[in-house]
């Protein structure tokens, strides 16, 4: 929460724009940027505070799980590469392309329904009852990672590199899955941000188990090699996403928000005046 300055720069001088954070030559350019670009600022800022915390904890906490079965010592399964791309490259494209590229309504809607602004005030992208929930789904996914491939390799002879391998092209589908599930208005570069993004996580695997100094050599070859792999991978995302996915499909059915109301109109076009007429008439959203 912070107080933003906006200077006019006009013929009173420009003491004001110098020390401010925003300088616009007229007033009426404050409709777009409050309404429209702080708008669109919220909702991003908000979406990627929440996804960045589940983003890096549900990796985290895959390791913690290990950890626990390790005895608290210093070995890993994932290798050290891995852990230091997963935040470098394999999910940090589609982070910063959404976070810049994503917009929840037109800026037609925006000024058309300047009620809408009120989303941000009433916190209904960042708060504290999203944040719990988002670490408690970041909990239950990272169980599942870790669990499914754990028991279904239990008396199996795959090795401990190979399972961290499956962990961790486990762990960035999902977080790739979970973040196309919430994309709002698709472009080429979102596509390509998010499915590029999983393309060259299995590439830089191959490479790294291909190299013989490095540990885990060859592990993914004699993984992919069993069909219980593909049927870990699939049965993993099914699993892990279906409450998030769940809750979301019940909220935008039989609970849905003036953002949800006004995106659909802008989608069908013909409900625009009803739309406006129902956000209106909903004194609790004022």
């Amino acid at each position: 929460m912070a107080d933003v300055g906006i200077g006019i720069s006009g013929q009173e001088g420009r003491q004001a724009v110098m020390a401010s954070d925003f300088a616009m030559g007229q007033f009426r350019f404050l409709v777009p940027l409050l309404l429209v670009h702080g708008h669109w600022n919220y909702q991003r800022m908000g979406y990627m505070i929440l996804y960045n915390f589940y983003r890096n904890a549900v990796f985290v906490l895959v390791l913690f799980w290990y950890v626990l079965f390790t005895g608290f010592t210093l070995t890993t399964a994932i290798t050290e590469w891995s852990s230091v791309l997963y935040s470098v490259l394999y999910t940090s494209v589609p982070t910063i392309v959404i976070a810049i590229l994503d917009k929840d309504l037109s800026r037609r809607s925006l000024l058309t329904y300047p009620q809408l602004y009120g989303d941000g005030q009433r916190q209904e992208s960042y708060s504290s009852t999203l944040f719990w929930l988002t670490i408690a789904d970041t909990l239950w996914q990272s169980i599942v990672v870790f669990y499914v491939p754990f028991f279904a390799y239990w008396k199996s002879d795959i090795d401990g590199s190979s399972l961290g391998d499956l962990w961790t092209l486990t762990v960035v589908f999902l977080v790739n899955i979970h973040l196309a599930m919430d994309v709002i208005r698709w472009t080429w570069i979102s596509d390509a941000s998010i499915w590029g993004s999983i393309i060259a996580t299995c590439i830089c695997v191959i490479i790294i188990d291909v190299i013989p100094m490095l540990p885990g050599y060859w592990a993914i070859f004699d993984l992919v090699s069993k069909g219980s792999f593909w049927i870990c991978l699939l049965g993993i995302q099914i699993a892990a996403l279906f409450p998030r996915f769940g809750i979301k499909m019940f909220i935008q059915h039989c609970k849905p928000s003036d953002i949800q109301i006004a995106r659909e109109a802008d989608k069908f076009g013909n409900s625009m005046e009803l739309t406006g007429q129902e956000i209106e008439m909903n004194p609790s959203r004022r």
